[in-house]
């Protein structure tokens, strides 16, 4: 819809059993019932499950069958959730944090009178009162909201454990206390408070809906670059550290000095950023396919006067060719084989030359909206009808599975444990009022609405 890509929930579709060939053949007995072509299907994504993202059994290969032009995306959030993880559980200075603030939420989450004393200690010292947000390795943003909530109640933490020790004389108290008590926690966690955040914000980016796959690399190279200065040995972090320290030491006993935190950037927080950095490089290398989209921006085609210019760009468009432009083997929905017709034609390389011309004499700017332009532009699209099919494919393929899990998230507020008989139509009708109803609604909808409700005897008229 004008040159943006639009998400829409269709319906919840029960399942008999959670294997690979019963969720396919749901999928395509759902499209066909809403009559969804298979031929329009090119991209699909999901999250790392091999039921999902098997190569040769997958969701996603059974559906390439059928929709051989169709790319499987890995979902980039669960790709950069997976980095994060992987990263921390190879660096042991900064896996013993994560164990510490779980078992830290678990002290204070199945203990209300716990909580409260923590929630009296943080009055006393006029700090936040703050919950310790359990961190999870499958929840996205997690582990940033735990280490943000520690970090702002550090001192009423370590105080109303050292409390509750000394009236109860809990040993997991004592143990949690000594743990945070050391200086690499409390410097990790200062740490984490700095990387953390910036990790978030590509995870929050790439959950967008108006998001697409041309905007991802810009985003990983600025979340990389900014990781960098974490290393620095005047960081920002290592800086709102030091000027924390006298009121740190004086509640926890800690003594920081410039050597151990040293030592500790030397022996942690640079392994640590090194790993996260390689795994968020390795995970997110793109498919040449994805790629070659890279062509369409404006700031990146040579000027017209250099020996560059002439060739520029051919080699992907042949990339783009050889998967869009060729007539591929492929299998209906009952099994019967025939050849899929190309979604472009051999005119591309014609097209190409001519508007490689014409995006060098236009002003520079992003790939995004010279692709919007492509989808939307009548003119563009009759003079560039195969460029303006590319433009739209690219624009269409998805980046992440973020809208899928939070109508998960819906479905848990409306299939509550006590309404846990509602029904699948009901639940389904719910769902798409969740999800689908636009924040504000006119009053010519809210009437439309008004109108409907009372073609039915109802006990309470609107």
């Amino acid at each position: 819809m004008d040159g943006q890509p639009v998400e829409h929930f269709l319906d919840i579709v029960p399942l008999k059993a959670t294997d690979a060939k019963t969720i396919y053949s749901a999928l395509v007995e759902f499209m066909k019932d809403k009559n969804i072509q298979n031929s329009k299907l090119v991209g699909m994504g999901f999250d790392g499950a091999a039921t999902f993202s098997g190569k040769h059994n997958g969701v996603q290969s059974l559906l390439k069958k059928i929709s051989p032009h169709a790319l499987f995306v890995h979902c980039h959030c669960h790709l950069l959730q997976l980095a994060c993880v992987q990263a921390a559980n190879a660096t042991s200075g900064i896996k013993h944090v994560y164990i510490t603030l779980t078992t830290l939420w678990k002290f204070f989450h199945y203990s209300p009178k716990r909580a409260e004393s923590l929630k009296a200690v943080q009055q006393v010292l006029d700090l936040p009162e703050l919950k310790v947000v359990k961190p999870s390795d499958t929840r996205w943003l997690s582990h940033e909201r735990c280490v943000k909530a520690v970090k702002a109640s550090y001192s009423a933490i370590v105080t109303a454990l050292n409390n509750i020790y000394e009236q109860t004389h809990a040993p997991e108290a004592l143990g949690i206390s000594k743990a945070l008590c050391r200086p690499s926690t409390l410097v990790a966690i200062y740490l984490l408070d700095y990387v953390l955040p910036q990790v978030a914000k590509l995870s929050r980016a790439l959950q967008t809906e108006r998001i697409d796959l041309t905007a991802i690399t810009p985003l990983v190279d600025a979340t990389l670059n900014t990781l960098d200065d974490a290393m620095l040995p005047a960081a920002n972090w290592v800086l709102e550290l030091m000027d924390a320290k006298n009121e740190i030491e004086e509640v926890t006993d800690i003594t920081l000095t410039t050597e151990s935190i040293a030592t500790f950037q030397g022996q942690v927080a640079e392994p640590f950023i090194r790993m996260l950095k390689a795994n968020i490089s390795s995970r997110f290398i793109s498919q040449d396919i994805v790629s070659s989209f890279g062509i369409f921006d404006p700031k990146k085609v040579p000027a017209a006067d250099s020996s560059d210019f002439h060739t520029y760009g051919e080699d992907l468009i042949d990339v783009l060719l050889a998967h869009y432009g060729a007539e591929l083997p492929a299998k209906t929905a009952g099994g019967d084989e025939y050849t899929k017709e190309a979604l472009i034609s051999r005119e591309t390389r014609e097209e190409w030359k001519t508007f490689r011309s014409y995006l060098s004499k236009k002003p520079k700017g992003n790939l995004h909206l010279q692709l919007k332009e492509l989808t939307t532009s009548d003119m563009l699209s009759e003079i560039f009808p195969n460029i303006s099919t590319l433009a739209n494919i690219c624009l269409s393929i998805p980046v992440s599975t973020a809208s899928v899990e939070r109508s998960f998230s819906k479905m848990k507020l409306i299939k509550t444990r006590i309404r846990n008989r509602i029904g699948q139509s009901q639940l389904s009708y719910l769902m798409k009022i969740a999800m689908e109803t636009p924040e504000t609604l006119s009053s010519t909808q809210l009437n439309d609405i008004i109108t409907v409700w009372n073609k039915k005897p109802r006990r309470i008229a609107v």
